[in-house]
């Protein structure tokens, strides 16, 4: 009689365990770099957000505190053939409401041509990012508490805080030779006129627009050095 040989179960099984591959294991290292890399993709992601992202959601203030005013009203207006700016381009009023009222009684905001109308951020170009709004909200720098405080102060808004606002928006007016105001109003979309003689004497001295129109949207704020910028 021959033997018969009879593989057991355990036997079977060892022999398919020793005939499948084996599945690479990923090394303790690879997994730390691999998190180090995920890590720094966040973080980069985020300082690019931060200093480039635009917030322009109507309920992005209310996320902390009632938003009070239409943000329609003041938004951005990318019909006038503008390159819209990145940051925060929503809760102007909320934090400047005096600017604000001014605007809405001025011939910019009154016009008849509505689909031109500028919001704040198509003239102020120099928007806060998202990192200067999570500075001023979280850090509270003293600039930034003297504007708060002048909401409800009126002498300290009149005496202080509005001509060195002002005076920044002047400056950067000068500095980028009016651009906001060249963007909207072009011969073009019959917003300027170029046969006025002071536009033609301007042009030939290289004169900007925002050291003859200024006052125009806001209250009078003297400017007594406006010639030596």
């Amino acid at each position: 009689m021959e033997d018969e040989r009879h593989d057991s179960p355990a036997a079977s099984t060892n022999g398919a365990s020793r005939g499948a591959p084996k599945r690479p294991r990923i090394s303790g290292r690879v997994w730390l770099i691999g998190v180090v890399l995920a890590g720094l993709l966040v973080l980069m992601g985020g300082g690019l957000f931060l200093t480039h992202g635009t917030v322009e959601s109507r309920s992005f203030c209310g996320t902390c505190h009632t938003a009070y005013y239409d943000s329609k009203e003041y938004a951005f207006n990318d019909k006038v053939g503008m390159k819209k700016p990145s940051g925060i381009l929503t809760g102007c009023a909320e934090c400047h409401p005096q600017p604000y009222a001014e605007y809405k009684k001025s011939a910019h905001f009154e016009t008849t041509l509505s689909d031109r109308r500028p919001g704040c951020t198509n003239c102020h170009n120099n928007i806060h990012s998202v990192f200067t709004w999570y500075r001023f909200m979280y850090w509270q720098p003293p600039e930034w508490k003297k504007v708060q405080l002048s909401i409800q102060d009126n002498g300290l808004w009149e005496s202080e805080v509005r001509p060195n606002l002002a005076g920044k928006a002047r400056a950067e007016f000068v500095h980028s030779d009016s651009r906001a105001c060249r963007d909207c109003h072009t011969a073009a979309a019959k917003t300027f006129r170029p046969d006025i003689k002071a536009h033609q004497q301007a042009s030939k001295s290289g004169e900007t627009c925002v050291k003859c129109h200024f006052n125009l949207v806001h209250a009078e704020v003297a400017w007594p050095d406006k010639d030596k910028n």
